[in-house]
């Protein structure tokens, strides 16, 4: 199938997404809403407490995301999973929410994916080895060097987040690790590696040149006055020809 025939059927899909309601969408494999040429947009939660604040953007945006995660460090895992169904309840489709921390062998009818941090990620590892992509929800791991990205990708993580890529309103006081170690990450593993770390619309093509195959965005989406419309441009700017 050529481009174009490629992006006609994302589109298609992403229609009936939106035309079903989330309890009709109940089943997402690891590699849902995914094509080759696809570059992937996701949302994170701001890691406040603000429940209501997130939920009311969610709202907006996210038909112009792939994946929504909830990212909430001060709260339980059941906390995680309210929000979750606060989330679906008013509207967004439970195959693009994600959470921290949940297991990926544990089906749910309010997320179809998980997320794992470092620490996170070396507690599997003692316990059990590479899992097997066919039977869970989707995993993604957060990485911050090469080594940590090719023992996530041998684990059997779905995609990668690597950060912070560029100076970052929630990480302000540590250096961002820049485009070059951006660019070693995306060609030293097999699997989609998401750019996140001060994305806005201006900056997003350098991170899909240096080999991205998404990006995540926090700030600049839930610090702007109009969520939706800076999500918009955010998106447009990652599908400019260039």
């Amino acid at each position: 199938m050529n481009t174009t025939g490629l992006a006609a059927e994302r589109n298609e899909k992403n229609k009936r997404l939106i035309d079903r309601s989330p309890k009709q969408i109940d089943t997402c494999s690891p590699t849902c809403c995914q094509d080759d040429s696809s570059f992937e947009m996701h949302i994170v939660s701001t890691n406040k407490g603000e429940r209501t604040t997130v939920l009311n953007v969610v709202k907006q945006i996210w038909p112009w995301v792939d994946y929504i995660h909830i990212r909430e460090k001060q709260l339980s895992l059941q906390q995680h999973f309210i929000w979750a169904r606060h989330m679906t309840e008013s509207g967004v489709p439970s195959s693009r929410i994600v959470i921290n921390g949940a297991n990926p062998f544990v089906p749910s009818e309010f997320c179809r994916g998980a997320h794992w941090s470092q620490k996170m990620l070396t507690k599997a590892e003692e316990s059990m080895n590479a899992v097997n992509k066919g039977e869970r929800m989707r995993l993604g791991v957060s990485v911050h060097s090469i080594h940590e990205a090719r023992v996530a990708a041998d684990y059997g993580a779905d995609y990668l987040f690597f950060g912070h890529v560029y100076t970052s309103r929630s990480k302000p006081d540590l250096t961002p690790r820049g485009l070059e170690a951006l660019a070693e990450v995306c060609s030293g593993v097999d699997i989609p590696v998401i750019a996140i770390g001060g994305i806005q619309a201006s900056n997003i093509q350098a991170v899909r040149l240096a080999g991205a195959r998404g990006a995540a965005v926090i700030s600049s989406v839930f610090q702007h006055e109009d969520p939706a419309h800076a999500i918009r441009l955010i998106k447009q700017a990652a599908e400019r020809v260039i």
